[in-house]
């Protein structure tokens, strides 16, 4: 193995992959490092999403169920609307990503920690070492460590303190619709949200999540309150009690993600849609704008080409990002009001469909919540 690259990407989850994918099929040399002995080990085994599989090359197995519509319930009305999303088996995704990454140009370093990072005078990263002493530079620098945030903390481009919105999930027997999303919220879920996802094989994920700061033992206690719901209970039965979870940063819209050679992408400096939590579409572009931008400014040997990372990303996503969180932060402070909360679903049975997906998906303008 090198000890010197073009790139050295700290975090082999989805964005640090994503991002070495594509770095590699740009022919440059890379290096991925991540903490983890297994890669496929993850907190979450499937998520709900938008993304399109075939702008990022990812196969059909990457699908664990193809969604035609979506419901939210509040405590006395529900909202349908129709639209097409997925729910991803994350395990496949990322063991895709991991299998296309051409090798000849990307080397992985599993079970590694950073030990520290040297910075040269003009304050850009020079060299890391690993917590066995061995030491490996590059001409850029990728943060893709997530809520860790290893080096977008320390440099000032993510919050040293962050909240975190969590979840716990359930993998259960379904006996709705295989194309149909569900979406709870209201005063019985304490301010937190619960969701049903379908899966293969009559199979859902039941989930309950929280903008809250509540411990694990709490998030399963209201999890399994959630099994007492009328409307739930139709729907789904619990025949194990085997939890699984994560979480994701919750903080200020973040529109600067570079720092003099350090590039951050994904969770490290809060790139999940704030109103949907949904990370991979948001993350996979993200990356694809890192990687294009890295390789301009190692082609053309300026680094001023890493601003177009950030142009691009603001162009395409800081606005929504923003009305999403103003949004975010209201269902946040209401959620524990159940007239409220009615108040929104009919509000929502006022939209259209394609404006409801809209809504659904994230990908939403302020001149969205006011039109029919």
């Amino acid at each position: 193995m090198n000890n010197t690259y073009d790139v050295i990407i700290i975090g082999a989850g989805g964005a640090g992959l994503m991002t070495a994918r594509t770095l590699g099929d740009l022919k440059l040399k890379v290096l991925v490092v991540d903490k983890k002995a297994d890669l496929l080990n993850l907190p979450f085994k499937t998520l709900g999403s938008f993304i399109n599989i075939e702008e990022f090359d990812l196969p059909e197995d990457t699908i664990s169920s193809y969604i035609k519509k979506g419901t939210i319930y509040s405590k006395h009305f529900s909202c349908t609307g129709s639209g097409k999303a997925f729910i991803i088996d994350k395990v496949n995704l990322h063991k895709s990503l991991l299998d296309t990454i051409d090798r000849k140009f990307v080397d992985i370093l599993i079970a590694t920690r950073i030990q520290d990072f040297d910075v040269d005078d003009n304050k850009n990263i020079c060299a890391i070492t690993d917590n066995k002493g061995n030491k490996y530079s590059a001409k850029y620098y990728v943060d893709a460590t997530g809520l860790a945030g290893i080096f977008s903390k320390k440099l000032g481009l993510q919050d040293k303190t962050t909240n975190s919105a969590v979840g716990l999930e359930y993998n259960v027997s379904y006996r709705g619709d295989p194309n149909e999303v569900h979406f709870f919220i209201g005063k019985e879920f304490q301010g937190g949200y619960g969701w049903i996802f379908p899966l293969r094989d009559k199979r859902a994920i039941l989930g309950f999540g929280s903008f809250e700061n509540i411990v694990v033992k709490e998030l399963k206690l209201r999890l399994n309150k959630m099994l007492s719901n009328d409307k739930i209970s139709q729907l789904v039965v619990k025949d194990n009690d085997h939890a699984e979870g994560g979480s994701i940063p919750i903080t200020e819209v973040k529109n600067k993600f570079i720092c003099q050679n350090l590039i951050c992408v994904g969770d490290s400096v809060s790139q999940v849609n704030p109103i949907v939590g949904e990370g991979y579409k948001y993350i996979f572009k993200s990356a694809v704008f890192a990687s294009n931008s890295i390789f301009k400014a190692i082609s053309m040997d300026n680094p001023v080409y890493l601003k177009e990372y950030e142009e691009e990303w603001n162009t395409h996503y800081y606005d929504r990002y923003r009305v999403a969180k103003d949004l975010q932060k209201t269902l946040a402070r209401f959620s524990k009001y159940d007239s409220i909360i009615d108040l929104g679903i009919l509000f929502l049975k006022t939209k259209r469909h394609k404006t409801f997906e809209r809504l659904f998906s994230g990908e939403f303008s302020k001149r969205d919540l006011y039109l029919p």
